[in-house]
């Protein structure tokens, strides 16, 4: 969508909900809420000399959490009309992580402010993780690998996601939900970069992603003691500002996961295509070694529920190839866990995991895309955490 169409868009919404005009007879009632995960992790690895765990800690304490205030009203005319932000439990330079307003009724819900985009914010993993340990980026990864499994990810998380966007959900229909976002620029979460708050346009950043565009479709359906959700989708970046040296291509994510459930089992896949993850392959000058590189990350879990325990298992596969002129040509990762929740009451759950993650270089020894040298490297690590949710 161009940002003519955007902002004729907004206009016509503005117009419409003037035409309409409703008060809400109490105001905007404000709500609290969030989370707060901990963990206690240790680790066992490689640590010789090169190796990634050399001179890195064996055990530590882990914490994330977050604060989130939330006020909505209902209009007279059914419309709810709100706003959320959520604010960092640590010491952040990101402080605020996502603020937005909304917008919804009949026609679905709209969104916008700093927020994931549509991929991002729908898309579908598997069962077996918990609030601190997973297969899939989760908040806590004791091995001391260059990358985490990510199978969850939209183009903005290259500019370092939440950018201003607008983010629309459909109604169901039939068991079908639709989610679109359109980002006008990737790297810009507010506008008081430059010559001040609301004053111009924001500056394109050397290969800063703008134009971006994200659409996720999912699907839910309920049977007589079975269910099925699954969900499938894509994000991609409009333009890419141009940088000395050689430049990044344009990327393009493409991300599917279906879960199955069956009484108190429940087991899924899912699977995410990240085209130009990492590309320096232009031919602006020569700034370095370049690199050309795809990945795709595929994994499975399972997880089954008695009482007030869930027993999980994940499984992931990271597999990433670079056609430019780095010694690394290939990269593979893997992860498999066991992990168990056990719920001491309403929000309040302790998790525990014990992981296994072994990782491969070809060849081995070399460099990688990003200047590190790499070596195969494998590690064992055990978890103990809490979650609560308020």
């Amino acid at each position: 969508m161009s940002k003519t169409g955007l902002l004729a868009t907004t206009a016509l919404v503005t117009a419409g909900l003037a035409v309409n005009a409703a008060s809400a007879a109490d105001g905007v009632k404000l709500g609290i809420g969030g989370f707060f995960s901990a963990a206690y992790m240790a680790v066992m690895d490689d640590d010789e000399e090169g190796e990634l765990g050399n001179e890195r800690n064996t055990d530590g304490f882990f914490q994330s959490a977050e604060i989130f205030f939330e006020g909505s009203t209902v209009l007279d005319n059914g419309l709810t009309v709100g706003a959320r932000v959520e604010l960092e439990g640590e010491t952040d330079d990101d402080q605020i992580d996502e603020a937005w307003i909304f917008f919804s009724g009949g026609f679905g819900e709209a969104r916008i402010g700093s927020i994931d985009d549509a991929l991002a914010y729908s898309c579908i993993l598997p069962p077996g993780g918990t609030g601190n340990f997973s297969a899939f980026s989760p908040d806590q990864w004791a091995a001391n690998t260059l990358i985490s499994n990510p199978a969850c990810v939209g183009v903005d998380e290259s500019d370092g996601g939440d950018a201003q966007k607008i983010l629309y959900f459909s109604p169901i229909f039939a068991g079908f939900q639709l989610a679109l976002s359109y980002t006008p620029n990737g790297g810009d979460q507010d506008h008081t970069e430059g010559v001040g708050p609301h004053v111009g346009m924001p500056f394109n950043s050397d290969d800063e992603s703008r134009h971006n565009f994200s659409t996720y479709l999912t699907y839910t359906y309920k049977g007589d003691g079975w269910g099925l959700t699954w969900g499938g989708g894509g994000s991609w970046e409009g333009h890419v500002e141009q940088a000395p040296g050689p430049n990044r291509d344009r990327q393009d994510f493409y991300q599917t996961g279906l879960n199955l459930t069956f009484g108190g089992f429940e087991i899924g896949g899912v699977f995410e295509y990240y085209n130009d993850a990492l590309d320096r392959s232009g031919e602006q000058g020569d700034a370095g070694p370049t690199v050309a590189l795809d990945a795709w990350v595929a994994g499975a879990g399972i997880a089954y529920t008695m009482d007030a325990w869930i027993f999980g298992a994940q499984y992931s596969h990271l597999d990433a190839d670079n056609d430019g002129d780095t010694a690394v040509t290939d990269f593979t990762q893997d992860r498999a866990m066991i992990t168990v929740i056990y719920a001491l009451g309403p929000g309040i759950e302790l998790d525990a995991e014990v992981a296994y993650t072994w990782a491969d270089t070809d060849p081995e020894g070399g460099e990688a895309a990003d200047g590190t040298d790499v070596d195969n490297y494998d590690a064992l690590e055990i978890g103990l955490g809490t979650t609560l949710t308020f």
